[in-house]
């Protein structure tokens, strides 16, 4: 099979973890020919020596959707693209991919403002925020029932997106899972300063978006503060001006920003670290989940249903709205080892029934050739 790895659009935070495993995972399955479609910020994170000849790689200057005159420019980019490979199938892990060729397309989903309307991220928007999710829900959805198969990580996201999706293209539940770095053992320098006797750290391990929530750990330092709780440190991974943004001037001194860190070295972050900590209101799946499962952390997450799918027992979960409760689930947890210990075993358990990152690519690889054998008999 000849196949077009589309992650053109592939932006930041766990499309991109999806998008890199599964390009290393796919030289393990040598019977292919593999073409990938790379924008800067993926090139960057790519070793192209440690892959054979049966992969090509294709640079983009910029992501399709970056602009209006580049969106054009890349569809006219895309059809030469297309009739020069001639390709069997294409699949685009991280969502729909714009492009619609004249082969099968496989599209990974991870809009979850379209399957979580009950968000209380909703709750605060304003007017032109409203209208513009209603207005991209409609492009998207109409490009996602372009597809011949759709990629989702839960039940629960394939229930909700079945109701919505008209085209009758087959949606696939395949777990996310941690990447192959968290199941080696390299290791990096530290990233974090010499640990206060007593500190415990909340690691966030995310790119900055407004339902990721992270203001809230303002209103939560401060409550700790004054309640004389100054051991905690909550360790964040912005870029410097997202870090600004979200944080403006830390006053508490209990927030420490690590800049963003490289996927192959945040198994060395997590080791740093004592609890995973995460307060958003949308997710479809967050990788933080697995990989604090794998790497024996206790899990502190909002009670959303799209948290507890995934993480049923291995969490202690909150209101992500009332900093109060926030701040009083984090010293619960911090004066109960026994909990600690429960959460990390229950989440070593859930672990086990996630995807290997090798048996993720094998599913996405049986998928595409479903496909392509499908649309050869058609």
């Amino acid at each position: 099979m000849r196949l077009v790895i589309n992650s053109a659009s592939v932006f930041k935070g766990g499309s991109e973890q999806v998008a890199l495993s599964f390009m290393h995972e796919c030289r393990n399955f040598g019977q292919h020919e593999y073409h990938i479609i790379l924008a800067p910020n993926l090139a960057a994170q790519i070793d192209k020596s440690v892959f054979p000849s049966n992969f090509t790689f294709h640079l983009i200057q910029k992501r399709p959707a970056s602009n209006l005159i580049n969106f054009f420019r890349m569809m006219f980019w895309y059809k030469a693209f297309e009739r020069r490979i001639k390709p069997d199938c294409v699949i685009s892990t991280g969502g729909h991919g714009y492009w619609k060729p004249h082969v099968p397309v496989v599209g990974g989903f991870n809009i979850p403002h379209y399957v979580y309307p009950e968000s209380p991220y909703f709750r605060n928007l304003s007017l032109k925020k409203r209208v513009y999710w209603k207005v991209m829900r409609l492009i998207h959805l109409h490009l996602y029932n372009r597809l011949d198969a759709v990629l989702v990580q839960t039940e629960d996201v394939k229930m909700r997106l079945s109701h919505i999706l008209d085209s009758g293209a087959p949606i696939h539940v395949i777990s996310n899972t941690a990447s192959a770095h968290f199941f080696g053992k390299s290791s990096f320098r530290t990233k974090l300063p010499a640990r206060v006797h007593g500190e415990i750290r909340l690691l966030t391990l995310s790119s900055y978006y407004p339902h990721k929530n992270l203001e809230v750990i303002n209103h939560v330092t401060r409550i700790l503060k004054e309640r004389g709780e100054a051991r905690f440190k909550f360790i964040v991974t912005l870029p410097d001006e997202k870090y600004r943004h979200a944080f403006g001037s830390d006053n508490t001194g209990l927030i420490y920003n690590t800049g963003p860190v490289p996927i192959r070295e945040c198994p060395s972050l997590y080791d740093e670290c004592d609890l995973m900590f995460l307060p958003t209101l949308l997710e479809c799946f967050s990788a933080s989940y697995a990989e604090a499962m794998v790497m024996k952390k206790p899990i502190l997450t909002s009670d959303m249903s799209f948290a507890r799918t995934v993480c049923l027992g291995a969490a202690v979960y909150f209101n992500p709205l009332d900093p109060v409760e926030i701040a009083d689930k984090i010293l619960e947890l911090a004066r109960d080892s026994e909990l600690q210990k429960s959460l990390i075993i229950e989440g070593e358990r859930i672990a086990r029934n996630f995807n290997t990152p090798t048996e993720r690519a094998e599913k996405f690889l049986k998928i595409c050739q479903e496909v392509s054998v499908l649309n050869s008999r058609s």
